[in-house]
Parts: C-alpha cells; structure tokens; sequence
C-alpha cells in the first residue's frame, strides 16, 4: 500500500474516531439535560398542584379540569396524583391502573426530598407535600414529547454532520498527505536521474530544517561517498591494471625472445630467471590487494591485544629485511597505562611493519620508534631522515597504487599505508603523516586503549 494512501486511512479514522466521539457525548449530554429539563417541569407541576389542589382544598370538585383546559404548559399524556398519609389515592386526573406501583415508591422517600422514576413511556417523580400538618405524597408523570422530538432532531443533525465530515475529511487527508509527500516524491524522481556517469548530481535539500530536508542532505552525503568510492576505484582499477600490465608483459616479452632466440641453456636460464623475478612482483602485487580486500571486507574479529607486543614482532621483521639498520624503540609509559587495545594482532603488526619497511626503504639513516601511553590512547610513532614527501603528494599518500614523485627507481606499489589506514580505521585510531621533502617523514598512530 502506498504510504498515501496509509497516510489517508490513518487521518481518516483517527479524525472520525474523534468527531464521532464528540457526536456522541453531545447527543449524551443533551439527552441527560433534556431528562433534567423535563423532571424540573414535573416538579414545578407537583408543587403548584400541592397549593392549588391541597392548599386551597379543591381535590374533591373540577377545579383541577379547568384548570388544565386553560393551562398552556400542559404535558403530553400528563397525570397527577394525590396518596395521603396512609398511601391512599386520594386524588387523580385520570383512571390510574399501576396505583400499586406507586404506593411502591412512597417509601423511598423516607431518605430523599425528591424520587424520579420511569413508568414505561412516561417520566415521573414523586415529592412529599406537608399541609397543616398532614403529609401528602404527589405524583406527577407525562411524557416529553417536545424534547424527544429535539433530541430525534439533534440526532439526525449529528449523523449528517458526521457523514459530511467524513467525506471532508477523507478528502481532507488525501490533499494534505499529498501536499507532505511531495517533497519525497520530487526526492524519488531526481534519485532516478542519478546514475552511475552523474554521481555528482545532488537532490533538492528544501529548507535544510525539517526532517524530509534531513533525509536528502542525508542522501546528498551519501551520494559524495559513492562518487568517491567510484572515482577512487576506477584509480584504483586504473594503477592496478598498469602495475599489473608492466611485469607480465616483461614477462612475455622474455620468453618470447627466449623461444626465438635463445640457442643454449645459459640463455634460457638468463631468460627464466628474468621472468621468475617479474613473476614475484605480480604475486607481491596481488598478494598485497588481497591483504587490502581482507582489511576492507568487514570479517575481521577483534580481541584484546599487546600494542608493545605487535610493535616489537614488526621491528624484528624489519630487521630480517635491512640487516644493519638502526630501529631504537622509546617507551613513554606508566605502570597504570594501558597498552591492551581491542584489534587483530595479526593486521596491527602488519600496519607497523608496513609503516616500518616504508621508513626503512626510503631512508638510509637510523629509524626512530617511541610508544607511548596515556590518557586512554597509545601512540606509536615512527620518524626517519629519509627523501620525504612532496607537499603536492601529502593529499593522496593513502590512496591505493599512489606513488610520489620523488621515489621513481624505489621498489614498491603504493599499496602498504593504504593497508595500514584501513587497518588503523578498523581499530578505531588515525594515523597522521608529516614529512618535508629531504628531510624526512614522521608517521603518528593514535589507538584507543582497551581496559
């Protein structure tokens, strides 16, 4: 169903519920002030009956008949009676069948000044009457024509009022459902226009303030992380693609002059060797995608780890790989520092080593190491006096395959601090480069401790 259409049903029944509701506490109220209305009439006829009839002692003559014929609040189907004292009928304007019935209700009255009662159709009340001494019991019934005839009336005035109302209000909740999902709807139709050529085309963000304004500018960051991954992997695509090309066509370019030209087993050897070297790089290369797809898919578990640990295991490592170099480790910590992180030993020694063997590569000095502790966060870093990076490499030095201009001849993919930053991310940490070009480079990473 569409969310219109719910919208709609939802407005509509709520609404109704409501003036339906409202309807019928009108009509309750009215009913209850119409009873009211027409037993205070009751009561007023029962006590003028008491003066004129029992006061001035005309229950015995017609005075009472005349009376009515010139009365012009007289009630429909109206009937007084009179009981005295011993619950005898002592007066009646008409033939009474239920005398029982009332004589019934006389001693109610013990306790109250007043009883109401209903005797089918008709409404009645009974009120004692004192008169020189001699206590009297009046009677008075009728029936409220009148008022029922104003409440059948009000109900019918009620039942139209509702069922205009609901047709209103289901016009009502259609338009303004519309008019509030417009927004959403011109959000759908500028969404469809995006495709993946014209990522940079941006939805409409309204007045930035409500909360449809909310879900473009949400949409709108979204769209600029999808047109950055998109152009990050088609460099990425692009630089692998020419990593990749360059061996294996060096690759068969030799043996393809091997088979033509080479006539004894020293060449071929030469060859062979040429092409087993060329071959290493492509699996160097590819090992080394891998290892950034393994960071980047998400599977990684995580458990407490020995920052210090991980570090001196990538120092070692370095230093099977450049025999001689100097890799002094500083510790700046306290015993009630922390050096236990939440992270993957195995991906965070990789990061060191990668940071490491980068300073090491491009640096023929000493490397310094210091790690350190404190406020709920290890730091490591890593300083050599190496080439360093041009200013105009610093933006792009973490993007995969992205190489700097001034390490041309150096071994290498562009590919290791990439690794390292997604491992970085994943253990929550930053990683931060300074460098100057000639004077080295100092690498900074920040990991949260984990008590």
């Amino acid at each position: 169903m569409l969310i219109r259409n719910r919208l709609t049903i939802i407005f509509t029944v709520l609404a109704t519920a409501i003036q339906v509701t409202l309807s019928l506490l009108v009509w309750y109220f009215y009913s209850l002030y119409r009873q009211e209305e027409f037993y205070s009439r009751l009561e007023s006829k029962a006590r003028v009956t008491g003066r004129v009839l029992i006061s001035r002692r005309h229950l015995h003559d017609d005075f009472f008949k005349n009376m009515v014929r010139t009365d012009l609040l007289s009630i429909v189907d109206e009937q007084i009676s009179i009981y005295d004292s011993r619950h005898h009928l002592v007066f009646t304007n008409r033939p009474l069948k239920e005398s029982k019935f009332y004589r019934e209700k006389i001693p109610q009255l013990a306790t109250n000044s007043l009883l109401e009662f209903q005797n089918g159709h008709l409404e009645s009340i009974v009120i004692p009457y004192e008169n020189r001494g001699q206590r009297f019991y009046i009677f008075a019934s009728g029936y409220d024509r009148i008022g029922f005839a104003k409440l059948a009336t009000l109900q019918q005035i009620l039942i139209l009022a509702n069922l205009l109302g609901f047709t209103l209000i289901v016009l009502a909740g259609w338009y303004f459902s519309g008019r509030v999902l417009k927004p959403i709807s011109q959000i759908v139709d500028e969404v469809e226009q995006i495709t993946a050529v014209d990522l940079h085309k941006r939805v409409h963000e309204g007045n930035r303030r409500d909360e449809i304004a909310q879900l473009a500018m949400t949409f709108n960051q979204m769209l600029f992380r999808l047109e950055d991954a998109f152009v990050s992997q088609r460099s990425f695509v692009s630089h692998a693609s020419h990593e990749l090309r360059t061996p294996l066509t060096n690759t068969l370019g030799t043996l393809e002059t091997s088979l033509r030209y080479d006539q004894n087993p020293a060449d071929w050897r030469d060859s062979m060797e040429v092409a087993i070297e060329e071959l290493k790089k492509v699996i160097a290369l590819t090992n080394s995608l891998l290892g950034l797809a393994k960071v980047t898919d998400g599977t990684v578990s995580l458990t407490a780890v020995q920052v210090d640990d991980c570090l001196l295991t990538a120092i070692e490592q370095v230093q099977h790989r450049y025999p001689g170099r100097s890799l002094p480790l500083q510790f700046t910590t306290s015993e009630e520092d922390s050096l236990t992180v939440r992270g993957n030993a195995a991906l965070l020694t990789t990061a060191f080593l990668n940071v490491l063997d980068n300073a090491c590569k491009y640096s023929s000095e000493a490397v310094s190491v210091e790690l350190q502790a404190r406020e709920e966060q290890i730091t490591v870093t890593v300083t050599d006096q190496g080439r360093g990076i041009a200013e105009a490499d610093t933006a792009h030095i973490l993007d995969p395959l992205y190489r700097g201009k001034n390490v041309v001849g150096v071994p290498g993919y562009g590919i290791g601090l990439a690794i390292t930053q997604k491992i970085i991310d994943l253990h929550q940490g930053t990683i931060q480069i300074a460098s100057k070009v000639d004077q080295g480079t100092s690498v900074t990473v920040n990991l949260p401790s984990f008590s």
